[in-house]
């Protein structure tokens, strides 16, 4: 292994293509914005104390600037890369220290943004070997049980999308169950966090998703209905938006559409619809706005995959509509669908040649 600076950092610039230059990577600002701007990425975004060094201190702040304010993926994988380069020049911190493995997490998440999903991969891989064994235990990694726990959610939370998208399933598994895990034993030291209660909800969730996409469908439904039961048991703020809300929703999508793939055509339209109508409880909430389009898509291909053609129309103009007025959902591909369908509504009502 080559242990200098270079070599470091060599899995992490080979992996991904990067400019050669980039421009705009500082914002220029003045005066007041400038301290808010600073202000508000030290309290939401802080920089771990055991990096002290200005320059490298600079370059992660211009690289969270660049993942939350003013969003350029590839920039802030530049500084980021360049802020690990320092780190591993002054030789204070080691890769498997706790700042360097975080930093790691979110160059990973940064490629994976650009479209590099399989470097993004290899580095969250490795990144989750680092604190859980081949056995799903978390291991000693850190100086505080609590930032492995943290860490294992963390890299769980960027690599358990990554593996569906693969086709990983059982891999998405065991990862999504050790990060709950690890959320459940944080919750038992911090019992009013209603962040942590969140994660685990989502943990489930995705824990459903894995188990529909490995086609043990039992499974996926049993996680996924005692997510709806634990949800309708919170209470939740009227008119109140935060990360909770139409979670139910999505749920409701993900029941329908596990009820599909089994054949279960009126289940499944069934919880679409009731999906549907949460959704619009909310105007304007993004979170909302996007279930609704997948409903939307859902309710118009059940509907089509059943010669429902009027009503599957019906969907697939609501599903136009809503585009046209939140910028969510595949507008071209309902477009196509829609046309596609009515053609086959003409040709089909086409009277016969009578010439012969």
């Amino acid at each position: 292994m080559d242990n200098t600076t270079r070599g470091k950092l060599q899995p992490y610039m080979g992996m991904i293509k990067l400019v050669s230059a980039v421009s705009g990577l500082v914002i220029a600002s003045v005066g007041g914005l400038y301290i808010y701007i600073n202000h508000y990425l030290d309290t939401n975004y802080p920089i771990r104390p055991e990096i002290t060094s200005k320059a490298t201190r600079k370059l992660l702040r211009g690289a969270a600037l660049r993942e939350h304010i003013a969003p350029d993926p590839q920039i802030a994988y530049m500084f980021m890369l360049s802020a690990l380069e320092q780190i591993y020049s002054d030789g204070k911190l080691d890769e498997s220290s706790e700042a360097v493995q975080e930093i790691i997490v979110r160059m990973a998440h940064a490629a994976a943004q650009i479209g590099e999903q399989k470097p993004a991969k290899q580095m969250l891989e490795t990144a989750w070997d680092k604190v859980v064994d081949s056995d799903g235990r978390i291991r000693g990694l850190g100086d505080s049980e609590s930032w492995r726990m943290q860490h294992v959610c963390r890299v769980a939370e960027a690599l358990g999308p990554l593996l569906m998208d693969c086709g990983e399933y059982k891999t998405a598994i065991r990862t999504y169950g050790t990060a709950l895990q690890a959320a459940r034993a944080m919750q038992n030291n911090d019992n009013d966090s209603d962040e942590l209660l969140l994660k685990q909800t989502n943990y489930v969730t995705s824990l459903g998703e894995a188990f529909a996409m490995d086609k043990d469908y039992e499974s996926a439904r049993t996680l996924l209905s005692s997510v709806l039961v634990d949800l309708k048991k919170r209470e939740q703020p009227k008119n109140v938006v935060d990360k909770w809300t139409c979670l139910d929703a999505v749920v409701m999508l993900d029941l329908a559409q596990v009820e599909r793939q089994q054949g279960n055509v009126e289940k499944s339209q069934q919880w679409a619809e009731t999906g549907l109508q949460e959704t619009k409880k909310w105007k304007r909430v993004g979170a909302c706005d996007n279930c609704q389009a997948h409903l939307l898509s859902h309710l118009a291909h059940l509907s089509e995959s059943q010669e429902n053609v009027k009503e599957a129309l019906g969907y697939y103009s609501l599903a136009i509509k809503h585009f046209q007025e939140t910028g969510t959902g595949n507008m071209e591909q309902m477009d196509t669908a829609s046309r596609q369908l009515k053609q086959r509504l003409v040709e089909s009502t086409k009277q016969p040649d009578d010439s012969n």
